[in-house]
């Protein structure tokens, strides 16, 4: 095959590739699936597959460079689905590891295929570990097929204030403009927090803008607190609504603040959030979730309820 033919064929793949994703992702959402991991396994590997059979190596070409080659159409493949979905550029960071790492096994399995063509173990690698694969892609498409989603994530600090001082700042408004871990800094802030009190039966009302495209393609949403318990040492909310773009990522339930005096100047923090994960597969975004919220409460401890005005 020449030269000029095998670019064209390579351009033809990629465009119906972005018109497959596009399509099936449009299919999932339609039919409620699109958080599972059909999406963020069975596609990459369906496409990783895909550009390795439909993408032919030059004659006198590498394995290296035709990874090179299948890398590179595969980001393209991406973005541009991306592009016509509207996807957000959250969407596409927190999808990118897992897309690239179907992609790879993808590729993998195709040239341990290739490479063991003649032995009796190619058929382990080009048929049994695709199965498995295909197989492990339908978690999340039914109840049956998932693994727990409900989660916790407790964070223990001592900081140098009473119990009186760290109810006063709950009270204060919130500055929440302040550096943040790398992971969070990927996120927006709260444009706008209507609180100021703290009695049981209230509800706070937490406005937050999500830029899709940084300055553009905005998508603004609220999440409503209810303080359900109140007592000296003890605050139980339960979230009532939230319509942020973190509804997409998980359904937030409620947050504990246990304050444990010390001394009168020094008090234990323990600050728990429950959330229930809506994405699979568990192995990638569980831990992934349970990171951001961890490092979530940290910075609350530290910036809000520990912050004694020093700063």
């Amino acid at each position: 095959m020449g030269e000029l033919k095998r670019r064209r064929l390579n351009r033809t793949v990629v465009l119906l590739l972005i018109a497959f994703m596009s399509l099936s992702i449009r299919a999932m959402v339609h039919y409620d699936i699109d958080k599972s991991a059909l999406l963020y396994v069975g596609i990459p590997f369906f496409i990783a597959l895909a550009l390795s059979r439909l993408s032919p190596l030059k004659p006198n070409g590498s394995w290296k460079q035709k990874y090179l080659t299948h890398t590179i159409s595969a980001l393209i493949v991406m973005l541009g689905s991306s592009v016509v979905l509207f996807e957000g550029f959250l969407c596409v960071l927190m999808f990118m590891p897992i897309y690239f790492a179907a992609v790879l096994l993808g590729f993998t399995i195709e040239y341990l295929s290739h490479r063991f063509r003649n032995k009796k173990n190619s058929k382990l690698y080009s048929h049994a570990l695709p199965v498995l694969i295909i197989l492990s892609a339908f978690e999340g498409i039914h109840p049956d097929l998932s693994f727990s989603r409900d989660n916790q994530v407790s964070v223990t600090q001592v900081v140098n204030l009473s119990v009186s001082e760290i109810r006063s700042n709950l009270i204060k408004p919130m500055a929440l403009e302040k550096e943040r871990d790398w992971f969070l800094s990927l996120f927006p802030m709260p444009h706008q927090i209507k609180a100021g009190t703290l009695n049981e039966g209230d509800v706070h009302e937490i406005e937050v803008v999500y830029h899709r495209w940084f300055v553009t393609n905005s998508h603004a949403g609220k999440m409503l607190l209810k303080l359900e318990k109140v007592s000296d040492h003890h605050i139980k909310t339960r979230f009532l609504e939230d319509s942020s773009y973190l509804s997409t990522y998980m359904k937030l339930q409620g947050t504990e603040i246990r304050l444990t005096p010390i001394d009168s100047q020094t008090t234990q923090v323990t600050l728990s959030v429950s959330y229930e994960r809506l994405l699979d597969p568990a192995w990638y975004f569980d831990p992934l979730q349970r990171y951001g919220v961890e490092k979530g409460a940290e910075f609350l401890i530290a910036e809000v309820i520990a912050d004694n005005g020093e700063k």
